[in-house]
């Protein structure tokens, strides 16, 4: 049954609506999730402590977090100026940037926290 507007229910109704709609349309989350449930398959296996699970669990809420930002930026554009123009166009293309960097320094982070007790663990460091 649906809650009130206005309500704190209903606030979330609408935010799990978006990530749910985020991740069925946007094939980019196609890309994002499988990765971070490998990462998180992998810190598991390692066994890593609180602060490692922290700081790889940070950095995949901002990737996630930049790209439903791009995905919404995307599609207010999409009904706004439909036709296209080289503004919105750099707009966007900066917007898709912004996850790209996003995506590197969370690829960085996962090596710097997950390397050593990787090759602890297979090599017997």
């Amino acid at each position: 049954m649906p809650s009130k507007p206005g309500t704190w229910l209903f606030k979330f109704q609408c935010a799990w609506r978006g990530i749910w709609f985020a991740v069925g349309d946007q094939n980019s989350f196609w890309v994002h999730l499988p990765i971070a449930c490998c990462v998180v398959g992998l810190a598991g296996w390692l066994r890593l402590g609180p602060l490692q699970w922290a700081t790889l669990l940070l950095a995949i809420g901002m990737v996630l977090t930049a790209e439903l930002l791009n995905t919404s930026l995307e599609l207010i554009v999409s009904v706004v100026h439909p036709q296209r123009h080289p503004r919105i166009g750099q707009a966007l293309d900066i917007a898709a940037g912004a996850v790209l960097v996003m995506s590197l320094a969370a690829a960085a982070v996962g090596c710097i926290v997950l390397m050593p007790p990787l090759c602890d663990r297979l090599f017997g460091g």
